[in-house]
């Protein structure tokens, strides 16, 4: 810190150039009275005596705003230095310049997360509040979440898992128990890559990036912390390309998505161990907590198995069940938006001009993109990483909320709807003949990545398809039979008959994976 500023009397001017007036400098002689602080010695070379050194019987705190001559302060005081007079930098208007700057920066470090109404807020608000979880930092990130949950109930939710490697073989009564048998042998066979969960209080504000007076909620570790709080937590699973089974295509598509999946094998947390954080967090098993997702099917099929730690059920009634029980609030806006296209009403009355312009603009499109778009809402991350479309489709279901749904949803009518698994589905009769559309559009569809094709069934090398000359996965008419594939023998399937499912009986059907041969049977 520089010496306190004093002025300097015309006597220092001295020398053969005493005679020479700089205009560039004030004549301190002539111009300004002498103060007080003209009479101390001048500064030393090995000393400061702003700092308080070299002068021990010195009791001047050099931080103080005071108007001594010898504080930090008094360079800018009335009596001399800078300001002088109270002008320039000590004028009031100056001085409550500052205070007004000081107070707005922190209002802006604590609150900037309010400033918006959540979906709405700017994209800047949840920059660098994205937090990777791997094995090293799980128990702490989950006693966070622990903290948050009570006040931040509403979960948006995102899994990304290793594409679809096997279909199911046999007869089926409904589309929706086809569906049901494609999820169950896929989720029993894989392992989930990513799971990202963001949280958001009843009015879509997610927690504040640190501890606030204001908002009443109070975060012990962030209280000091340089890093912002949360609101994204993107959980990183074990996962190895040498032994766990998976689709090339989507493993190929999540390494361009950014997954370093070399990291994911060192680092990654262990399924196991996380289900047991999870079943005790608060997040499952509460009534009161609001999951928010979009075509999630798989995505609660493998957090079911997570925290079951076996296989699913092999009837869709029993995993519904457990669904309800681990989860008993889920929206899915996927499943919501198709009901207010096929109904042309929310909560049963018409639809504002807004929400039809919305809906006619998105048209055909489905894909969680597609939707953020059309409502204007910005991602932040990197798009088909977990933690990422977790926040997109959190943000997304307010600004759903508020302008298709004009604020208020029914939960009679969509709570516990989940797109593709919602247990409306055609009967076989019904079925049979072309797999034609169904009360809900979309129940044949295979779920991917939030809209991005991954799985290709027309037979890209390394991706699994379904063989068979007949329509895929559905019983035959009666008194006639359903030949699939090769495997005649094992598959034929009578009327009233239930053939095998994958996986169990030998009824399933795989393409080519690394390691695990080309055609194999089921375990």
């Amino acid at each position: 810190m520089p010496p306190a500023v004093r002025n300097l009397p015309h006597q220092i001017f001295s020398g053969p150039f005493s005679h020479v007036q700089q205009p560039h400098l004030p004549h301190h002689g002539s111009q300004h009275p002498s103060s007080a602080s003209s009479n101390l010695p001048p500064p030393s070379f090995n000393a400061h005596h702003a700092l308080n050194q070299g002068m021990p019987s010195s009791n001047v705190n050099p931080f103080s705003q005071t108007s001594n001559g010898n504080g930090l302060a008094a360079g800018f005081g009335s009596t001399g230095g800078l300001g002088g007079g109270g002008t320039g930098l000590n004028s009031h208007a100056a001085m409550m310049g500052y205070q007004h700057g000081v107070e707005l920066e922190e209002r802006q470090a604590r609150g900037q997360v309010r400033r918006g109404s959540g979906a709405g807020s700017s994209k800047n608000s949840f920059k660098g509040r994205i937090r990777d979880v791997w094995r090293g930092n799980l128990a702490q990130e989950m006693q966070l979440l622990r903290s948050l949950v009570d006040k931040y109930p509403y979960i948006s939710m995102d899994t990304e898992f290793p594409g679809i490697v096997a279909r199911p073989m046999g007869a089926f009564t409904t589309k929706a128990d086809y569906h049901y048998q494609t999820l169950r042998c896929n989720v029993d066979l894989l392992k989930v890559i990513q799971l990202g969960i963001t949280l958001f209080n009843d009015t879509g504000e997610p927690p504040p990036a640190q501890s606030s007076e204001s908002t009443g909620v109070n975060i012990p570790m962030y209280a000091n912390n340089l890093l912002p709080c949360p609101c994204t937590w993107q959980f990183n699973f074990r996962f190895s390309t040498q032994g766990d089974m998976y689709n090339q295509d989507s493993i190929d598509f999540l390494a361009t998505a950014g997954l370093d999946l070399d990291l994911h094998e060192k680092q990654g947390i262990d399924p196991s161990e996380f289900g047991a954080f999870l079943i005790s967090s608060g997040l499952v098993l509460v009534d009161d907590v609001r999951w928010i997702s979009f075509h999630s099917g798989y995505d609660f099929g493998y957090l079911v198995k997570l925290m079951l730690c076996k296989p699913l059920p092999d009837d869709e009634t029993e995993y519904r069940k457990l669904l309800s029980i681990f989860f008993p609030a889920i929206y899915d806006i996927k499943y919501m938006i198709k009901h207010v296209q096929r109904c042309g009403t929310v909560n049963d009355n018409p639809l504002t001009a807004t929400a039809s312009q919305i809906l006619q603009n998105l048209g055909q499109k489905s894909g969680l993109q597609d939707l953020a778009d059309e409502l204007a809402v910005k991602r932040v991350g990197a798009a088909h990483q977990a933690g990422s479309d977790s926040l997109l489709t959190g943000r997304t279901f307010w600004e759903v909320k508020k302008l298709i749904f004009n604020g208020t949803i029914d939960e009679e009518k969509y709570l516990g709807q989940v797109w593709g698994l919602n247990g409306v589905g055609t009967t076989l009769q019904s079925s049979v003949a072309g797999f034609p559309q169904s009360n809900y559009s979309g129940m044949d569809e295979t779920p991917n990545l939030n809209g991005a094709t991954i799985y290709q069934a027309n037979g890209t090398q390394g991706a699994p398809s379904t063989p068979g000359s007949s329509q895929p996965g559905l019983a035959s008419p009666p008194n006639q039979h359903s030949t699939q594939n090769q495997n005649q023998n094992q598959n034929q399937n009578q009327s009233n008959g239930m053939g095998s499912m994958t996986p169990g009986g030998g009824g399933g059907v795989f393409g080519r994976f690394p390691g695990f041969g080309r055609g194999e049977g089921v375990r």
